[in-house]
């Protein structure tokens, strides 16, 4: 494993990880839980940090989240159950159905 990129929460690590597992990068979060040694270690040591697999590109990995934030929004759309769905959101709250294809 290599280091890919220090990120400043939990949250944003483990999203940017998804993207990258999503288009087949093997890619891990480390330092979930070291907020509470800043001042004991370097405060760059103490973020969350994503990393892939040695064998991957660092441009590849890169280019896989940049067409992702690149990627226009998603218009809402109508569940079958009648539930309206924000356009970000692939599955409904309520029901669990998958977003079909053609909405």
């Amino acid at each position: 494993m290599k280091l890919f990129l220090r990120c400043l929460d939990a949250i944003d690590a483990h999203h940017r990880a998804n993207l990258l597992r999503s288009a087949g990068i093997r890619a891990e979060v480390r330092n979930t839980h070291l907020a509470g040694a800043l001042g004991d270690i370097p405060f760059i040591e103490a973020g969350p940090q994503i990393w892939i697999d040695a064998t991957e590109s660092i441009e590849r990995a890169q280019e896989v989240l940049k067409l992702a934030e690149a990627a226009p929004p998603q218009p809402d759309w109508r569940c079958e159950c009648g539930e309206n769905i924000e356009g970000q959101f692939a599955q409904c709250w309520n029901c669990g159905r998958i977003r079909p294809l053609d909405s």
